[in-house]
């Protein structure tokens, strides 16, 4: 937390002169799948299941979902583009090859049972897709989990 030093604290209260800081990562992660979307976005393939490459060769570990950051141009795109390299699809969900990485702004993550890399992306934000990279590029599970906050103590 930031605040102005002219600003006089009071309890439980945060207007203008007090600003969160959060931390910024980037992550090159593979997109697995995407849902169709709702409200303004239905007809089109919207929110993105995101994967981090197996350092072993396995297929990329599920580490979390994002629609945040897509613009309406983007949005076009990928509807296109992901029903091109679709696998299986319903009504819900287009499942598709592992081909596509996708670099994604985040504030950080945190351990989660809900997906099999078990951890979650916080805050996900698409920044773009990176033509320039190869799945085998992408980041790894590992490098995902290194960015858990370190084990607080029992403060007990």
């Amino acid at each position: 937390m930031v605040k102005s030093l002219a600003s006089p604290y009071a309890a439980g209260r945060r207007g203008r002169a007090w600003q969160k800081v959060k931390p910024v990562h980037t992550l090159d992660l593979v997109v697995l799948g995407v849902e169709w979307g709702s409200g303004r976005r239905r007809g089109w393939l919207s929110n993105l299941h995101l994967g981090a490459r197996d350092p072993d060769g396995g297929p990329p570990v599920m580490v979390g979902k994002t629609f945040k950051g897509l613009t309406d141009e983007l949005l076009r795109w990928q509807t296109e583009a992901l029903q091109k390299i679709a696998t299986e699809q319903n009504d819900w969900v287009v499942m598709v090859r592992p081909e596509l990485v996708i670099e994604i702004e985040l504030d950080g993550v945190q351990v989660s049972p809900r997906y099999p890399g078990g951890v979650a992306l916080r805050f996900a934000r698409v920044l773009r897709y990176r033509p320039d990279k190869d799945p085998s590029e992408a980041t790894t599970i590992e490098e995902v989990r290194a960015l858990l906050p370190a084990a607080q103590p029992n403060q007990g």
